[in-house]
């Protein structure tokens, strides 16, 4: 039961989150480019911004305006796919 309330309310949450702009773009990381997309979300009257980058079969989720951010998520992601 609390599985399904707690499914319902990101359902309910996430159909509020509108993607209001996107851009394309690249990321460098260690001379690899990657493809990156920036998007701006509106949700229940709030704005914000995240970028993801495609690193092979990996998405990265990090921050839009922190480079350091994305290195450190990509380094993560690397690492955990090798267990």
């Amino acid at each position: 039961m609390r599985l399904g309330l707690t499914a319902l309310m990101l359902l309910s949450v996430s159909a509020c989150t509108e993607i209001t702009a996107e851009r394309e773009g690249t990321f460098e990381y260690r001379g690899d480019s990657l493809r990156a997309v920036t998007r701006d979300y509106s949700a229940n009257g709030r704005t914000f911004t995240k970028r993801v980058i495609y690193d092979g079969p990996r998405r990265v989720s990090c921050s839009a305006t922190d480079d350091l951010d994305c290195r450190a998520a990509i380094s993560y992601e690397r690492l955990d796919s090798n267990d």
